[in-house]
């Protein structure tokens, strides 16, 4: 009867579920971030983000549920002060393995940055507007974040770089993972040339089709599909801009000779339509973070091929 009793025990047991190693928890700052991790760690994890859908990083204030999760988290992943500067006092406070990419990339030169160097020097040609209203990209840029251009995710080399980083730190943390994450960055990278050549391909005839943006946070995709960017229309979407305003930017957009327009959605449709009107000018709506997008294999590559797609429908005749 104990042996009876001993083997029913043993027998039970082999139903009690056996608590495997906790997920390894990854937070990001934003969806573009958000957007590489998942899928360099697919089967490994899946990455939170921080910033929700429709808040900008310039100005969003974190939540005591964020800060929550900032403690929780055994990895994060974020641009840099010089775009989440809301993130830059919690995570000075954590415990978990920080990694900025700004940081990653200070001090190193990366794969193809030298010949984009000597095509601005001796090939490219920088179409700055007379017009006081339209700041040339770099002045604007310089003005917003220091001279630098945190937006690394829109030039795809940028963001391969930023699969490795988050690959070899995911490795650190979690080393029987080792074999699925590399497995994970190699089909990512060979999807994302595949795509990047794609991309190319469809932009290189719209080279000489110039354009004007609301906010320049383009400079980086820009520079690497070799496009004609030739300012960006000086206006904060935090004020209501007047009539007066409107029409010397309509004037100034005119002028800068652009064939489309670019706004993003915390821009009142309304302005893009006042500025464009009575011109032939097209317009268009850009979401550089793309938001709408859902974690997971393929994601990032859905965003780029998406934000590719409203240049190229714009730009082209």
């Amino acid at each position: 009867m104990h042996l009876q009793r001993l083997l029913s025990s043993l027998l039970l047991t082999l139903f009690i579920p056996v608590a495997g190693a906790a997920e390894l928890k990854v937070l990001t700052s934003i969806t573009p971030v958000q957007l590489i991790a998942s899928e360099v760690l697919a089967g490994v994890s899946q990455p939170e983000v921080l910033l929700p859908p429709g808040a900008s990083p310039h100005q969003y204030s974190l939540r005591p549920s964020d800060v929550r999760k900032v403690k929780q988290a055994d990895l994060i992943f974020w641009i840099g002060p010089e775009l989440e500067r809301f993130l830059e006092k919690t995570l000075s406070k954590t415990d978990a393995t920080v990694l900025s990419f700004l940081e990653e990339e200070e001090g190193h030169q990366h794969e193809g940055e030298a010949a984009h160097e000597e095509e601005d020097e001796h090939g490219s040609q920088h179409h700055d507007s007379d017009e006081n209203l339209l700041e040339s990209s770099k002045e604007h840029d310089e003005h917003d974040h220091g001279g630098i251009d945190p937006h690394l995710w829109l030039d795809p080399a940028h963001a391969l770089e930023m699969a490795e980083i988050i690959r070899d730190a995911a490795i650190k943390v979690a080393p029987d993972k080792q074999a699925l994450l590399e497995q994970n960055y190699a089909e990512f990278a060979a999807g994302l040339l595949e795509k990047d050549q794609l991309i190319m391909s469809q932009l290189a005839p719209l080279s000489d089709q110039g354009f004007v943006v609301f906010h320049d946070a383009y400079s980086r995709f820009v520079k690497h599909y070799n496009l004609q960017q030739l300012g960006a229309v000086t206006i904060n979407p935090s004020r209501k801009a007047g009539a007066k305003h409107l029409s010397e930017l309509r004037e100034a957009v005119i002028q800068s000779k652009a064939v489309c327009i670019f706004s993003e959605p915390q821009f009142s449709a309304s302005i893009l339509k006042t500025i464009a009107s009575g011109t032939n000018v097209r317009t268009a709506e850009l979401d550089p973070l793309g938001q709408s997008i859902t974690p997971g294999k393929g994601a990032y590559l859905a965003f780029l091929s998406d934000f590719s797609q409203v240049f190229k429908k714009c730009l082209q005749d």
